[in-house]
């Protein structure tokens, strides 16, 4: 075991954990199936006595060295987690646990121990740069079904603004409405925009959620001098992912080179679109609910201008989820789980469902590609008729609801 996996305060924070098991009594993964090894409490409680036992002072006295079973036990755990940090919140000594188990990730794959669909996930994106088995040539092919697109596509060397799609967003048919829907809404509102087609790399998140901690950092430095190179002021992102690894990931990893630019989400650049009728928006008449993603909501503290961007919409009622904001369940969508147990992220999946069920809104609107795949599947076996919508998309349809 490599203690340099974790930073010193990381291992106080071990120390500190008071075994209360709030975190494991809000965890999405462990109300899923019940199942205590994969609970925050049983991770800490195998964390701290591994690390005791790999340090002088535990081997000199601890009783019980830690078992290959243990560590067996200790990995499952740390891949079927979505990382979606509710466990924080209820936390009474704030242990930073999102960022504890990736660290914990970064330690299992150190000992061989991370999943085969997550090696094979690293090593698709060290060949092609995106989390699809296609080239990252296709990258901008879903623009072809936008109206009146110029010949270049949008892939342009200047820019103020540079749309950074994302690996969902670019290669799942599934979700292609997203980036149609930020496009279309930018030409509405004549932005000044451009994509960096297959110079758009993976931000990283798949590489760093699955352990492998300093294989991003390539990725980071590729993506920031792309955007550097285009002289945009702003860079805008509809996943709550890339928006979380741009503004805290790329800040935190020291990588020796600026970023000349501000960072947005499209509910926060789209919000701003609103506000100053650079966009205009029409009655809907519709009753909305929302899904904070983890990585937008719990993870970058962006509550406000997704309600309120909604709320602008004339004529829409507006009803929140029974847990929202930093109380938000997970979708299931998160933390690289589908990829490593299906069935668990269809079960987290579920429990949203039929959370949305209950507000009998008609649409339940997100910000994140995942998050509409995940939700969409589980209504549908449901047999619920509530439309799932990224929130790009329901601005736009309120944009042009005067069409006709």
């Amino acid at each position: 075991m490599s203690i340099d996996k974790y930073t010193v305060k990381q291992i106080l924070n071990i120390e500190a954990c008071t075994r209360c098991g709030l975190c494991s009594e809000v965890c999405s993964a462990y109300n899923a199936n019940m199942d205590i090894d994969i609970s925050p409490a049983k991770k800490l409680e195998l964390l701290k006595k591994r690390i005791r036992a790999n340090t002088l002072f535990g081997k000199i006295f601890s009783r019980h060295a830690f078992t290959q079973k243990e560590l067996g036990i200790l990995a499952k755990g740390a891949y079927e987690c979505t990382l979606c940090s509710r466990c924080e919140v209820d936390c009474p000594v704030n242990i930073d646990l999102q960022k504890l188990w990736i660290s914990l990730r970064a330690d299992m794959a150190d000992e061989g121990k991370s999943p085969e669909a997550l090696n094979m996930l690293k090593e698709r994106l060290e060949k092609s740069y995106n989390i699809s088995f296609d080239s990252n040539q296709g990258r901008v092919e879903w623009i072809n079904q936008v109206e009146e697109i110029p010949e270049d596509k949008y892939v342009r060397e200047k820019a103020d603004v540079v749309y950074f799609v994302g690996c969902v967003s670019s290669f799942s048919p599934r979700v292609f409405k997203i980036p149609r829907s930020v496009v279309s809404l930018f030409k509405l509102a004549k932005v000044d925009f451009a994509l960096l087609g297959d110079e758009e790399w993976c931000c990283g998140f798949p590489l760093l959620g699955s352990g492998f901690k300093q294989e991003f950092i390539e990725f980071a430095k590729h993506n920031i001098e792309k955007v550097n190179a285009t002289g945009a002021r702003y860079l805008v992102t509809s996943c709550p992912s890339c928006y979380h690894m741009w503004t805290h990931t790329y800040r935190e990893a020291n990588l020796d080179i600026k970023m000349n630019f501000k960072v947005l989400h499209t509910v926060q650049y789209l919000y701003e679109l609103a506000k100053s009728r650079a966009l205009k928006l029409y009655p809907l008449n519709l009753k909305v609910t929302y899904h904070d993603p983890c990585d937008l909501g719990r993870n970058s503290g962006i509550y406000d201008e997704p309600r309120e961007l909604i709320k602008k919409i004339p004529g829409t009622i507006f009803v929140e989820l029974e847990n929202n904001r930093e109380n938000a369940e997970c979708c299931g969508g998160g933390g690289n789980v589908e990829a490593v147990d299906r069935e668990l992220s269809e079960k987290i999946a579920q429990t949203k469902a039929r959370e949305i069920i209950k507000t009998r809104a008609e649409i339940v609107v997100t910000a994140c590609q995942q998050c509409v795949r995940t939700i969409s599947g589980a209504l549908k076996k449901q047999n619920s008729k509530i439309k799932v919508m990224d929130i790009s998309e329901l601005i736009l349809l309120s944009a042009t609801a005067n069409k006709d």
